[in-house]
């Protein structure tokens, strides 16, 4: 593993043969290869991992957060799906007290419950050993990255909304300088005490007091029935055929495989090889950011499967996927439509490009994790989960969750009907591809990952891309209505013209754009038995073997 600061930017592959992990911070990946290298299982390095990504990248996630994993238990040979999500406290309404947020409603935590289910089920080290690395990088502080720097600017008004979120981003004032070291002591306590008191001091101790204390003095009506009543569920992952492979993902309420399952088996339904790679086809570029189109536009059927019926026979059925192929073939231009456009668009624009959306950005971390039993982990933790939004509750920053539907990203977190009770319906797409029974390939990312996952697993199961290629390749967002396509700025100018000529026109979102993700991803090589690893050039992650 590198030693020098972590950076964007093109990242090696890692190599191992008693393991592999990928992260979005090379601290965190290094965490976690120690737990593995001190004889712990793939589900302790995660949870350790977990517990101390929110001390290296507090902008990205917390410890009063989420929690979403797949699971695979290589000795029974079988996935687990845990949902950890934050949870809307039920018999009150949803409570927005930060301005700068108003789509954010305060809510239950589910990261610890979560993580101490994960370790009591499959784990095999303390709960306060996997503490440890959190507890002493809080101690000891950590350096300020110029991109953490960056997103803490760009977001300050809400995080110092509230006078605790004050006095912990801004400590003197001001925002700790990039390349400065941070330090948090009032989080290396709590984290002490989580260690001591174990994951229920977040649930019925002191911290959930406190986090009850102050959401009762601003408003909020939650009580400790609300935190202790908590519980991490567990389901079984939602799987589905492509070709040789079976996937796996997270059902309801988690998006992910419904999308991941919807996409490609839509896009099976043509000779997607045969048309060109999407960078080099406007033909195969204008019908795939089409589906993913079609895919998001059925996000109203995808809820809480305890308060909504969630129709996934029929979106994953063969029948729909030729129904929806058979739309797309019936609706294409009939005639050259570069002329239209070229009389509406200035010569700035048909140069350069549309502008692109301001999009929200996505603040979520990833993990990857197989070890050498054959244990595998694919999880997200992310800070778009509990607690008051903008508060800082002894050292751990709180952000709420988003709960409006119309997000054009797809963040709304619930159905058209907010339910009290509810799991949060994130845009997790965490997955697992198998072989003969057994995972062999495991891969996720926050920033829409509902449509960044399935477009690496197009890049490598179809058209037959090595790993790091398929991450690096790249990415997009659905097809606009107005026919607009906001893209990575890496297509040659003849395909730019090619899409001009079926009612597409690019708005380029730079050579990388870091919204599109963080793609965390391991595999195993089958003939040889080794592990292998890559992290995103979009962000400043790491993978490392073992």
């Amino acid at each position: 593993m590198s030693l020098s600061a972590p950076r964007q930017g093109p990242k090696p592959i890692a190599y191992g043969k008693k393991g592999m992990v990928s992260s979005s911070h090379p601290a965190v990946s290094n965490v976690m290869v120690e737990v593995l290298r001190k004889g712990g299982n793939a589900i302790d390095a995660a949870v350790a991992g977990s517990l101390v990504q929110p001390v290296y990248e507090p902008h990205m996630t917390n410890h009063a957060g989420t929690v979403a994993a797949l699971i695979w238990d290589a000795e029974a040979g079988l996935g687990h799906f845990v949902d950890a999500c934050a949870e809307l406290p039920a018999g009150l309404r949803p409570f927005h007290p930060n301005p700068y947020a108003t789509s954010s409603a305060a809510c239950i935590p589910g990261f610890m419950p979560g993580l101490a289910s994960m370790l009591d089920r499959f784990g095999s080290m303390s709960w306060k050993t996997l503490c440890e690395p959190a507890i002493k990088a809080a101690r000891e502080g950590t350096v300020i990255t110029s991109w953490e720097y960056g997103y803490f600017q760009s977001s300050l008004q809400y995080r110092t909304y509230f006078p605790s979120g004050r006095a912990f981003f801004t400590p003197d004032g001001f925002l700790v300088p990039a390349g400065e070291r941070w330090m948090v002591p009032r989080l290396a306590r709590t984290l002490e005490r989580l260690g001591d008191e174990g994951p229920e001091y977040f649930t019925k101790g002191d911290w959930a007091k406190h986090l009850v204390e102050e959401g009762n003095r601003i408003g909020w009506a939650v009580t400790m029935d609300h935190m202790a009543g908590y519980e991490a569920e567990w389901g079984d992952p939602l799987r589905f055929k492509y070709r040789d492979e079976e996937i796996m993902g997270m059902p309801p309420p988690q998006r992910g495989a419904l999308y991941t399952g919807l996409i490609m088996g839509t896009l099976d339904e043509f000779k997607l090889r045969e048309m060109g790679h999407y960078t080099e086809s406007a033909e195969a570029l204008t019908l795939m950011a089409w589906v993913l189109a079609r895919a998001h536009n059925e996000k109203g059927l995808m809820h809480d499967p305890k308060f909504y019926g969630v129709p996934s026979e029929i979106l994953l059925s063969r029948e729909y996927h030729e129904m929806l192929a058979n739309l797309y073939r019936g609706s294409r231009p009939k005639i050259d439509l570069s002329g239209w456009l070229k009389l509406n668009l200035s010569k700035a624009q048909l140069h350069a490009g549309l502008p692109i959306e301001d999009r929200k950005p996505h603040d979520s971390c990833e993990l990857s994790v197989v070890d050498s039993e054959g244990n595998w982990v694919e999880m997200m933790n992310t800070g778009n989960g509990g607690g008051v939004p903008g508060a800082v509750i002894d050292g751990v920053d709180c952000g709420g969750t988003a709960v409006t539907t119309g997000d054009v990203t797809g963040t709304g977190r619930f159905g058209t009907v907010v339910e009290p009770g509810a799991r949060t319906r994130h845009a997790i797409a965490s997955t697992m591809v198998l072989r003969d029974g057994a995972p062999w390939l495991a891969l996720g990312s926050p920033g829409d990952c509902i449509f960044t996952v399935p477009l690496t697993l197009i890049n490598i199961l179809e058209y037959g891309m090595d790993p790091y290629s398929a991450v690096d390749a790249p990415r997009f967002w659905p097809l606009g209505d107005d026919g607009s396509l906001e893209i990575e700025n890496r297509l040659p100018k003849t395909v730019v013209e090619d899409l001009l000529r079926r009612g597409v026109v690019v708005k380029p979102a730079g050579t990388y754009d870091w919204r599109m993700g963080s793609m965390q991803l391991v595999w195993r090589d089958r003939e040889k038995g080794s592990y292998s690893g890559v992290a995103d050039p979009r962000r400043l992650g790491e993978a490392a073997g073992l």
